[in-house]
């Protein structure tokens, strides 16, 4: 009798959820003293009033927000219903907020300067406000992701990012640091999915500290928390907004204060780049090299200018990306001979002088004819050339190569002498 084989059950990719998110219209923050364009962030509708059926942005995250904008006001500023200051929000910090719109408020500064890129932001140390705790430490440390508990496709991410290596090495960040503490030290990482970490470099999400409840306990304690600040994010919202996060390393409260900021001083940009004037904080250096933070009024072609364009990197002054590209221009290049000259295993002081200029000079031609060879000038004929145009007949080293070769000579030379004169 014929076996019949079992039908295999297929299964369909999950249905599309529904974005809820991107129906709920922003919440809107402005500067009182600008009348036009005064919009400097948007918050998504995120977290739910208990009291009421509605959708609004955690009033302390948004103050924190508006507050690291404005050069890190953090002790003498609120959110107010109207530009005057009069209305002052008189929701409790850990509540909603549900209206259209807030203005946020400087005592005793109407104009108050606000910082327009995170390249312009200088890190509060020993002003960090209270309520952003340090990190609990976890019982249990793995590389599972910190939001889904995910074990397979896990990467490292950089809290602080890692092309701000500039930004963090400028801002002493080293000082929370372990082991070497520089940006890849372990409290500045943290496991992430891959997808999750795509999201959180994208900016779609930031980890905030806030009073929650969890299944053990029905009394609400400080947690830090994903909380999400982009529309982009509606598809995790419904799953990964206010989810714990574990796996932080202990030391890491600074740069988690550094990774919120430098997402939200992104949002500012259409502010910045409006076409008016703006009053703004900068970093500065002076003919010395010292860095300063300095507040001017710009005119909206000169902050067009320095922090127009596109993608991300319009965040980022144009002059500290035009230093950061040379910077890394000249890395590369060091790195290059590095690599080049440290594969060998030749001590140069044991080297027979015999032939050893004749082979540092063909090897520095080839050198330089390897690097040239993209870049070269179309060939003239020999009979074409004049006195000034006519090649030089000497050799001439990359200068590593002759301070290298000179060393080696005055070592090798007096050896090979007195071996001469015996």
């Amino acid at each position: 009798m014929a076996t019949i084989a079992p039908t295999l059950q297929s299964r369909r990719r999950p249905p599309k959820p529904v974005l809820e998110l991107v129906s709920r219209d922003d919440i809107c923050f402005r500067h009182p003293a600008y009348t036009n364009h005064s919009l400097f962030l948007t918050l998504s509708r995120v977290d739910s009033a208990a009291s009421i059926p509605t959708y609004g942005v955690h009033h302390r995250t948004a103050l924190l927000a508006c507050q690291i904008i404005a050069g890190n006001a953090f002790t003498n500023s609120y959110l107010s219903l109207d530009k005057a200051g009069q209305q002052q929000v008189q929701v409790p910090l850990d509540s909603v907020l549900t209206e259209d719109e807030y203005y946020f408020i400087v005592e005793g500064f109407a104009l108050y300067p606000i910082v327009p890129s995170f390249q312009d932001w200088e890190f509060p140390h020993g002003r960090i406000p209270d309520w952003w705790h340090s990190v609990n430490a976890s019982p249990i440390v793995t590389m599972d992701c910190g939001i889904t508990n995910a074990g397979y496709a896990v990467e490292e991410a950089h809290l602080v990012p890692k092309e701000e290596r500039a930004w963090y090495r400028e801002n002493e960040m080293e000082r929370y640091g372990v082991g070497l503490p520089d940006i890849d030290n372990k409290a500045n990482l943290l496991p992430l999915r891959k997808d999750i970490h795509y999201s959180f470099d994208t900016r779609w999400f930031v980890i905030v500290p806030k009073m929650v409840t969890t299944d053990s306990s029905l009394q609400a304690s400080p947690q830090y928390v994903t909380h999400i600040i982009s529309q982009s994010a509606a598809e995790l919202w419904p799953t990964y907004h206010t989810t714990i996060v574990e796996s932080i390393h202990p030391r890491s409260q600074a740069y988690l204060f550094a990774r919120f900021a430098w997402a939200i001083l992104f949002r500012v940009k259409l502010f910045v780049i409006a076409g008016e004037p703006r009053h703004v904080i900068r970093v500065a250096r002076t003919p010395a090299g010292t860095k300063k933070y300095k507040t001017e009024h710009c005119s909206g072609a000169e902050l067009e200018n320095a922090y127009g364009g596109g993608g991300s990197k319009a965040a980022t002054p144009l002059y500290t990306r035009k230093r950061r590209s040379a910077q890394a221009s000249t890395a590369t290049d060091q790195d290059g001979f590095s690599e080049s000259s440290g594969d060998s295993d030749t001590n140069m002081s044991n080297m027979d002088v015999r032939g050893t200029a004749g082979d540092w000079i063909e090897w520095g031609r080839n050198r330089r004819q390897e690097s040239s060879d993209e870049t070269a000038p179309d060939v003239v004929p020999p009979q074409q050339l004049s006195e000034e145009t006519a090649p030089a007949t000497k050799v001439h080293l990359e200068p590593a190569l002759e301070v290298e070769l000179r060393t080696v000579l005055r070592e090798v030379i007096p050896q090979q002498r007195e071996t001469f004169e015996d």
